[in-house]
């Protein structure tokens, strides 16, 4: 009885740990899982900022330890975005921990996919990114990295800042704690992960992707929660091989 609760503890745990998926172009894994968070109340550490800066060329998102912030990796460089005191505070604190991260090693990227002038949304967007992919020999059923600058004709973001004696979690109340805010006619770069099949691990049930931001020209950052594209003035980015 003993071994098999040894033997059960240990799948339990190995299965926390990160998957990576290695293509020719990337590698990418993650840490922790949203519905450890909304289910379970997740919020320690799952892994050291500074162990995802070990990685080579790395981008990342996610969300800070106690969900006190939102994180953003981009080659090499973190945003830390925070609020304090209704204040955001942007930092690139190598100290913290993240209690979900999803990362991926990217040493080349593509020639600048140019976005359509009808794909906008951040539903048309998810589409458009898919057919582009597939259209790039990227396997569609494997979760992937993308890059994309563009101009926003309106973006929707939060900060998240979780309350200590809040136990009860859902989607909506994470988006409606910290700090939330819309940018308009606005350069930014944005970091996204999609995935098929990994709802409640680093996307939402009602989507395929996670996106965070900053801005080209304004000291901001966030997760990204809707957006529309201004016509014609964003291109996309997908991993290259050597």
């Amino acid at each position: 009885m003993k071994y098999c609760f040894v033997l059960f503890s240990m799948l339990i745990l190995g299965s926390c740990q990160p998957q990576p998926t290695k293509d020719s172009r990337f590698e990418l894994g993650w840490y922790g899982a949203m519905r450890s968070i909304m289910h379970e109340g997740g919020l320690s550490g799952q892994v050291g900022v500074a162990d995802l800066l070990a990685k080579p060329h790395v981008y990342a998102l996610g969300a800070m330890e106690n969900l006190k912030g939102e994180l953003l990796i981009w080659d090499g460089k973190p945003v830390i975005a925070q609020v304090k005191d209704s204040t955001l505070l942007l930092s690139q604190d190598r100290s913290g921990k993240a209690a979900l991260a999803v990362y991926a090693s990217v040493p080349h990227w593509g020639k600048v996919i140019p976005i359509p002038y009808n794909v906008r949304t951040y539903e048309e967007l998810e589409n458009f990114i898919k057919v582009a992919a597939r259209k790039e020999q990227l396997d569609t059923e494997q979760p992937f990295p993308f890059l994309i600058e563009a101009k926003v004709n309106k973006l929707d973001y939060h900060i998240i800042d979780w309350p200590e004696s809040d136990t009860v979690h859902t989607h909506e109340k994470h988006r409606q704690s910290g700090m939330q805010g819309a940018l308009s006619s606005t350069p930014v770069k944005i970091l996204g992960f999609y995935s098929a099949h990994h709802h409640g691990v680093f996307t939402h049930h009602s989507t395929n992707m996670h996106l965070h931001f900053m801005g080209v020209e304004a000291p901001i950052a966030g997760h990204v929660d809707s957006l529309i594209l201004e016509k014609g003035m964003g291109g996309l980015f997908f991993p290259e091989g050597e």
